[in-house]
């Protein structure tokens, strides 16, 4: 559920510890109290489910004792980031570029989680029109483009504690592992996303047009639910671990949906989303072929999530 925190009081005690309370309520922008079968229950608006008062109660029971766990992106000032990006882009223009690897690999983190099904948030975003740049521009100039659009997307996804699962092409894959906190990683991952759009618009393309090179746009499509790692490849040639399930192939298909500069979400993620970020989630109409929910028969719902940062000076 989405709660609103109010803090009460913090109360030392003499072993150095403290208890520090805090009131949890249902955020009154997503549910409205309603009356059911006489007992009182929470309207999720957004989902137009009903969720009992006693189920909150029997929730608030199995969370004593329970880690909480907040996972914030590592930059706390979304502008300042953005300047310093734009700065860095612009004054090693001519440095060549050759990334450095990462300090963990992907490898090791699949080798940590294979052969389990877990729950993730998966970003796929990739450049619009490559195939006409590419066709248009120098190869050195292309190459350079290519490399500047993935190192910045790669930038969001890890400084929303994401990670890049691979790179297609011109498209950056990148996975939220959330199976001990869904919510704030489904939020991160929304987070990383509208970034990539202030980075397209307030770093990227200023710069490009500074040096002659063409704008460019991004396609975005995020999902959440079950993914399985596990190997893949034949024996002998090559082998690899990789993320497997419906939830890797309906992530892309949205993300192909999106159009220019578009961030389109799934079903799944958008119920996990806080408020803050589903009141600027629009539903959008679907494909004829659009693949459908099981249990229901009803067409799987995609949103339009038109969310940007305030990044107004404080």
């Amino acid at each position: 559920m989405d709660f609103v925190q109010e803090f009460q009081e913090i109360k030392e005690n003499e072993d150095g510890s403290a208890v520090v309370t805090v009131a949890m309520r249902p955020n009154p922008k997503r549910y409205e109290i309603v009356e059911r079968n006489g007992e009182r229950a929470y309207r999720d608006k957004y989902l137009d489910i009903l969720i009992p008062k006693s189920a909150i109660k029997q929730m608030a029971e199995t969370m004593k004792g329970q880690p909480v766990f907040c996972t914030p992106p590592k930059e706390k000032n979304f502008q300042e980031y953005l300047t310093k990006s734009k700065e860095d882009l612009d004054q090693y223009w001519e440095i060549k570029y050759e990334p450095a690897g990462p300090d963990i690999s992907m490898g090791e983190i699949l080798q940590s989680m294979i052969g389990n099904d877990t729950h993730i948030v998966v970003i796929y975003v990739d450049l619009e029109g490559s195939t006409k740049l590419s066709n248009e521009m120098d190869d050195d100039d292309y190459m350079k483009l290519i490399k500047i659009f993935t190192m910045q997307m790669s930038r969001a996804i890890d400084v929303c504690r994401g990670f890049v699962l691979k790179y297609v092409g011109d498209c950056v894959i990148g996975i939220f592992p959330a199976d001990t906190n869904y919510t704030s990683m489904s939020d991160n991952a929304i987070q990383s996303a509208i970034l990539m759009k202030h980075i397209m618009d307030e770093v990227i393309n200023p710069v490009f047009k500074e040096k002659g090179y063409p704008e460019i746009g991004c396609h975005i499509g995020i999902d959440a639910g079950y993914a399985r790692i596990d190997e893949i490849g034949a024996d002998n040639i090559s082998i690899a671990n990789d993320i497997l399930g419906f939830t890797m192939n309906r992530a892309a298909k949205i993300q192909g949906l999106s159009d220019h500069n578009e961030i389109f979400i799934g079903h799944d993620l958008f119920s996990l989303l806080h408020v803050t970020w589903q009141e600027f989630c629009k539903p959008i109409g679907t494909p004829d072929d659009w693949f459908t929910i099981k249990e229901t028969g009803e067409k799987y719902p995609v949103y339009r999530c038109e969310a940007i940062f305030d990044l107004t000076p404080q």
